[in-house]
């Protein structure tokens, strides 16, 4: 089972959506749709609510991340229009970032948030590097569009823009696209043994960022790159993402008696 994530707008990526259904997590209830893509279920979340008008800093992340795990998902995609950084990134390049940098306070910051003892997530390769390499493949057989395989993603609170001066702070940090989203989210997916990777697109670049000017991708020239992305992804994961307690008992951080029970119910 795949999990998606984007506006409504690209519902249409998936086939045969039900009707929405409600997923009740401890951190809130969640609408979710169900459909296919080839022979793989998908479930799609609309990133930001229900009628896309909720900001990235108030998107309750942890009941998102949390729905899909209680699906049975363990592998998630990502879509999301971004600011370029990078003087390289122009607007209409197709990025698949590889990193991020934080630059925002949004929590909780784990999605073991309340329990007295966790485990720490190792985050050496954040996005996941099997899901990455099939966006990769699929995006340069089905688009003719520049395509970035590494960037760096700073995350920034919003939902207001950055001013000029915080582009160029943000270029010298070495990032090369800006975004509001991806943050904390990408931790609870690893805390959750969850592959978690993204395809987006530059909507702007520099601080020319007044959304009226956006440059936005179709859904049709999306559905063929994430249809045949998701097609292409093994049935049996070879990345770390979804065995990121298993085999760290030695390290007193990463000890697996740490993991709440809530989690290991449904684990």
């Amino acid at each position: 089972m795949i999990g998606l994530l984007g506006a409504s707008q690209y519902e249409p990526i998936v086939e045969n959506l039900d009707e929405r259904t409600i997923v009740s997590t401890r951190f809130g209830d969640v609408s979710v749709l169900k459909g296919r893509i080839s022979d793989n279920t998908v479930f799609f979340i609309r990133r930001f609510g229900w009628h896309d008008n909720k900001a990235s800093d108030v998107v309750n992340h942890a009941a998102h991340t949390l729905a899909f795990r209680m699906l049975g998902v363990r592998r998630v995609i990502t879509l999301n229009g971004f600011g370029g950084v990078n003087h390289d990134f122009n607007v209409g390049d197709l990025v698949v970032y590889h990193d991020y940098v934080k630059m925002l306070e949004r929590g909780p910051t784990t999605i073991f948030f309340g329990e007295q003892r966790w485990p720490r997530a190792n985050m050496t390769d954040p996005f996941c590097t099997e899901i990455r390499e099939t966006l990769i493949n699929s995006a340069r057989y089905n688009s003719n569009r520049n395509l970035h395989t590494m960037a760096v993603n700073i995350c920034v609170q919003g939902p207001h823009n950055e001013t000029p001066a915080e582009f160029e702070a943000f270029r010298r940090l070495g990032a090369d696209i800006v975004s509001t989203a991806i943050y904390p989210e990408v931790v609870y997916y690893r805390e959750l043994e969850m592959c978690f990777a993204g395809l987006s697109w530059i909507t702007d670049s520099g601080s020319d960022n007044d959304e009226k000017n956006w440059v936005r991708i179709g859904v049709d020239e999306l559905s063929s790159i994430v249809r045949e992305a998701i097609k292409n992804i093994p049935d049996v994961s070879n990345c770390r993402c979804q065995s990121t307690w298993i085999g760290n008992e030695s390290d007193h951080y990463n000890d697996t008696t740490s993991l709440p029970s809530w989690y290991l119910d449904i684990r």
